[in-house]
């Protein structure tokens, strides 16, 4: 298995947790690699002493024909269109199937678009599979070291998103790895993508603030465009035909109906349980990727243009995330 995007947060932490499942071959940029390579990356899981990161890493530049993985899992942030182009247009004989763990909707059709124009028609025989991660991961640095911590047990969600094939060898390696994979059917993949977006549109309001999850949700004006923000997701998602789905240890769907059918008097009587229930979720860590926007409430607006829904607390939020990138 080939991982992209290794010496980032995702990159790092699947090398890591999948180590001793499959043989794993990290590839990245070269300043990551030379990290790696120098003992400078350090993975911490669940408050545990960093273990120094020291599997096979290679340069970007060095991933050629000769390498031929049964997997190319790409760990790198969106869009995605350009790593597609370019690991697959080095690749000879058997096509790798490819792993998507990208937050947002888009992965797999901007991945279906490169595969393509790369392979024409051969492009719907490559199995993707669609990983929703809910883990959050942090990356932190320290002089020229680099920690990247997370909780553990890793859990997602995965399932077939196009091409033929079943999921036995990828359920395999995650089991051995001792990773909570819950299997989504791939009528549900969409859906599976709605539900995880809900997730990351938590906090957006707040951390434009730069404020943390507890902090924002005390502030009244913030913690109603939190929720009014969700309620214009759920509306979206719903004229889409969309839906929303529970998960193990991950109820987002009886979260939306409690957000889309209490009003916001009732809901900020409970606002210190549903920080409480976020903070649990997420590991106790604050909300990260706001540099995602673009695919977080980004993507709410274009959907919303798409289903003739408005979205003016999306608006706002995003506005003001751009001003702070």
């Amino acid at each position: 298995m080939a991982i992209i995007g290794i010496g980032g947060r995702t990159g790092t932490m699947f090398a890591f947790e999948l180590r001793n499942s499959a043989e794993i071959l990290g590839v990245g940029r070269e300043i990551e690699v030379q990290k790696i390579r120098g003992g400078k990356i350090f993975v911490e899981t669940g408050g545990e002493k960093p273990i120094k990161f020291e599997e096979k890493v290679i340069e970007e530049g060095e991933f050629n024909e000769e390498i031929a993985p049964n997997f190319i899992f790409l760990c790198v942030k969106n869009p995605i269109g350009p790593a597609v182009k370019y690991y697959y247009q080095r690749v000879k004989g058997k096509i790798p199937s490819l792993i998507l763990s990208q937050n947002g909707i888009s992965a797999v059709e901007d991945a279906k678009k490169e595969l393509e124009e790369i392979f024409g028609q051969k492009a719907k025989d490559v199995r993707i599979i669609r990983v929703s991660l809910f883990n959050p991961i942090s990356s932190q640095k320290i002089n020229d070291e680099v920690k990247i911590s997370y909780f553990l047990p890793i859990r997602l969600a995965f399932g077939i998103a196009s091409g033929p094939g079943g999921t036995e060898d990828i359920k395999e390696i995650f089991e051995k790895a001792n990773i909570e994979a819950e299997e989504i059917s791939p009528e549900n993949i969409k859906n599976m993508e709605y539900s995880k977006l809900f997730t990351n549109l938590i906090g957006m309001a707040t951390a434009a603030g730069g404020l943390g999850i507890a902090e924002g949700f005390e502030q009244k004006e913030i913690f109603e465009e939190e929720i009014k923000a969700l309620k214009e997701y759920i509306k979206v998602v719903k004229k889409g035909t969309g839906k929303f789905l529970n998960f193990n240890h991950y109820p987002i769907k009886l979260f939306t109906l409690l957000i889309n059918f209490l009003p916001l008097t009732i809901l900020r009587i409970f606002r210190k349980r549903i920080v409480k229930a976020i903070t649990k979720g997420r590991g106790g860590k604050e909300k990260g990727n706001i540099d995602e926007v673009e695919y977080y409430n980004g993507m709410v607006i274009r959907l919303g243009e798409k289903f003739k829904v408005e979205t003016p607390i999306n608006q706002k939020i995003y506005r003001r995330i751009l001003e702070i990138l």
